[in-house]
This record gives C-alpha cells, sequence and structure tokens, in this order.
C-alpha cells in the first residue's frame, strides 16, 4: 500500500510537471501581441502610404513651380523653333528691300552698263572725299597737321567733292569698264597664273595712270595746276603710293578676277576704292595750304 503511494505521488508530480513545462513552452513559443509593439516602430498602412506619398510629390511641385516656370519662359523665349521666327520677321523688310535695290541695279547693269558703273563711282569718290576732309579736320583741330588744305576754313570744301565725283563719274567709271573687259579679253582664263597676270597688269598700268589723273584733278580744283607743277607731285608723291597700294590692291585684284563675276567687279571695286580714295584724296591735297 505504501509504495502505491509513492509511486501516485510520483506520478503526480510528473503530471505537474508536464503540465508546467506546456505552459512555459506556450508562453516562449506564443507570438507577441499586436498592442506590444511601440508607435515608433508601427508600420504605416498603404492608405497613409499613398497620402504621404501624394503629399510629397505635391509639396514638391508645389515648391519648384516658380522655377520651372521661369525656366519654361526662357526655353519658349530662346528656344530655337521660335527665334528664328522673330529674326526673320525683323530681317524680312530689310532682305525684301536688298532684294529689290539688287534686282534694280543688276538690271541697270545690262540696260546701262557704263551709266551705272561712272554712277557707282562718282558717289564712292564723293564720298570717300568728304571723309577724307573730316579727317582733316579733325587733324587741323588737334593741331597735328597744319599743312591741310580745308584747315584754314574749318569747314567741308564742296568743290573738292564735286571734283572726286566728277573723276569717278568721267574717268574711274568709263576706264574701270573699258579696262576689265580689256583684260578678260586678253586674258579669259581664271586660273591662278591668269589671276596673278591680270592683278601685276593691273598695278603697273591702270593703277597708276588712275593716280596720275587724281593728282592733277586735285591740282586743277585748288586752282595750282600746271604741267611742271602736276609733274613735280606726281614724281614726288606715285612711288609712295604706288608702294602702298601693293599691300592693298594685288588682293583686292585676286578676289576680283577669281571669285566674283565680271559684271560685279567695277561694283566691287568701287567698294574698295572708297578707303583708298580716302588716302588718295589726303596725299593729292597735302601741303597746298603752304603753296598758297
Amino acid at each position: 500500500g505504501g509504495q502505491q503511494d509513492e509511486e501516485s505521488v510520483i506520478s503526480d508530480e510528473s503530471v505537474k510537471l508536464e503540465m508546467q513545462d506546456q505552459q512555459y513552452g506556450t508562453q516562449d513559443t506564443e507570438p507577441s501581441s499586436p498592442e506590444v509593439i511601440s508607435d515608433d516602430t508601427e508600420p504605416s498602412s498603404p492608405d497613409a502610404d499613398e497620402g504621404s506619398a501624394s503629399a510629397g510629390i505635391e509639396i514638391t511641385s508645389k515648391s519648384s513651380s516658380p522655377l520651372i516656370d521661369v525656366w519654361e519662359s526662357i526655353e519658349d523665349e530662346s528656344s530655337p523653333k521660335k527665334s528664328p521666327l522673330v529674326l526673320s520677321a525683323v530681317l524680312a523688310p530689310v532682305s525684301s528691300l536688298l532684294r529689290s535695290a539688287a534686282a534694280l541695279y543688276t538690271k541697270q547693269l545690262t540696260s546701262r552698263p557704263i551709266m551705272t558703273k561712272s554712277l557707282t563711282a562718282a558717289i564712292v569718290f564723293g564720298l570717300s572725299d568728304w571723309c577724307a576732309q573730316l579727317i582733316e579736320l579733325g587733324e587741323s583741330e588737334e593741331g597735328a597737321d597744319d599743312d591741310v588744305a580745308s584747315s584754314e576754313s574749318g569747314k567741308v570744301v564742296f568743290s573738292r567733292i564735286l571734283t572726286s565725283f566728277l573723276v569717278g563719274l568721267l574717268f574711274f567709271g568709263p576706264a574701270a569698264n573699258a579696262w576689265y573687259s580689256m583684260i578678260f579679253q586678253v586674258l579669259p582664263s581664271t586660273s591662278l597664273v591668269s589671276t596673278l597676270q591680270k592683278a601685276a597688269l593691273g598695278q603697273i598700268f591702270f593703277g597708276p595712270t588712275f593716280t596720275c589723273v587724281f593728282f592733277g584733278a586735285g591740282m586743277i580744283q585748288s586752282g595750282s595746276f600746271s604741267l611742271g607743277a602736276w609733274f613735280t607731285k606726281v614724281r614726288e608723291d606715285l612711288p609712295a603710293v604706288w608702294a602702298s597700294g601693293l599691300g592693298y590692291w594685288p588682293l583686292v585684284d585676286f578676289i576680283s578676277y577669281k571669285v566674283v563675276p565680271v559684271q560685279w567687279i567695277p561694283l566691287f571695286v568701287n567698294f574698295c576704292s572708297f578707303v583708298w580714295t580716302i588716302y588718295l584724296s589726303l596725299v593729292a591735297n597735302r601741303g597746298k595750304a603752304v603753296e598758297e
């Protein structure tokens, strides 16, 4: 009987131990309730995520919208699609005017070649002498040159402008037309050798001849012309003028004969003569105050 009591006590204790083990095991393996999770680590719901994302996008778009607007306005103004349109709209009247003038000038070159070239040369020569007198007046005001012919009067001498105008109208225009027509008949080729030959002939014959005529016309205008005085002027000033022209006219002649069409060569040479005629006018009228 005592042995049975002891076995029953042992079995009761083993049952208690098993129940305790089961209880403890259940507590260890039981997942923690959602209430234990702190607020800091609580995952956000999908609705909250979508709301926050949309709010972030909205904030970003609102904060950057002024910069975007400014940039878009700059791109609209300077876009390559619009700027050519604006430029073409501005230049359209100018280009139309230039085309009309070129068409009219071409028509006049065809119908009246000598008169058109002569009037062009006359206008260029008159403007050149006017610019030369402005330079002379500026020098006389600064006291840099007391030998300027127009320095005594202190104003532009229109008879000088008229003289240069007539030289271009009556001599340079017809002479240039005849010269270029003749030179292309003698040397019709456009090769490099032929171009250099044309330029050399112009420097040997046409250039010095025109310079001598220009000197004589200037002396006639000032009332100091005589054959002896003219020869003296040519002897003293022509070599220096011719040497100066070697640095300018060969390049002009090369471009004229090589690039410019034949009918447009006199016009091109006239515009190139603008600067050169200013220089010639200064040389031709130098020292007249002393002579007078």
